[in-house]
């Protein structure tokens, strides 16, 4: 499987192709970003003992911010808020987060790429995804956490923790901007490619590809770009 994704989608302003050169974008300072994109500098924060996590990546990792089609930032430290569904900036000892993600390209966080997807009556994901592949068709993921409350205890019960936990990742069939589908079974995403569809069937039979496994379903994906 590709260990290294350069993948990007201007969802809201591309209308044909799924890939652009990076150096077509123009770097700029992050006063820049903060002015194009409005960050939010209120972030939502929870006190007290709490088990678990709302984020993706618990550590502000070095990363790139892609907006408005043309402009850059890179070298930033970034973590994904799953809970809050944002993508948040550390500047310092200040914590902030995008206010206006459609005007994100593309965030990348160490190796992950995420893309925004503007809440529609057309398809039922929304919000940040992962990217798996670097053309389309490719593999989304939605992922998400809840917070449960502390309980209080009863007779001779214990009491929970208030705490995060991960919810089961939803994984999408992006065919264009236009076009995503849940992924319900590996045999019916080959059915929904329409192409090759004993070659597919083959190879995820043989490397077990599993509809649970993003990475997998991305690896079946490179596999029909191969065939193309």
């Amino acid at each position: 499987m590709k260990k290294t994704i350069f993948f990007a989608i201007a969802l809201l302003s591309l209308s044909s192709g799924l890939l652009f050169a990076q150096n077509n974008y123009v770097t700029r300072e992050i006063s820049d970003l903060i002015s194009h994109v409005d960050w939010n500098k209120t972030i939502h924060s929870m006190s007290g003992e709490i088990q678990g996590s709302p984020y993706h990546n618990e550590e502000f990792k070095v990363g790139e911010v892609y907006f408005d089609g043309k402009f850059k930032v890179t070298d930033l430290p970034l973590r994904y808020n799953l809970y809050n569904d944002e993508i948040e900036y550390k500047d310092n000892n200040t914590t902030m987060a995008i206010a206006k993600p459609a005007k994100i390209d593309k965030v990348i966080i160490g190796k992950d790429i995420f893309i925004y997807i503007k809440k529609s009556g057309q398809y039922k994901v929304s919000g940040f995804v992962r990217v798996w592949n670097v053309e389309f068709p490719t593999i989304l993921t939605k992922m998400g956490v809840e917070f449960f409350e502390k309980e209080p205890p009863q007779a001779i019960v214990e009491s929970n923790p208030a705490r995060f936990e991960r919810k089961h990742d939803a994984h999408y069939l992006m065919k264009s901007p236009d076009e995503i589908e849940k992924i319900k079974s590996v045999k019916k995403l080959i059915q929904s490619l329409g192409n090759h569809e004993k070659e597919l069937a083959d190879f995820a039979k043989k490397e077990k590809i599993s509809a649970r496994k993003p990475e997998e379903l991305a690896q079946l994906l490179d596999h029909y770009q191969g065939l193309q």
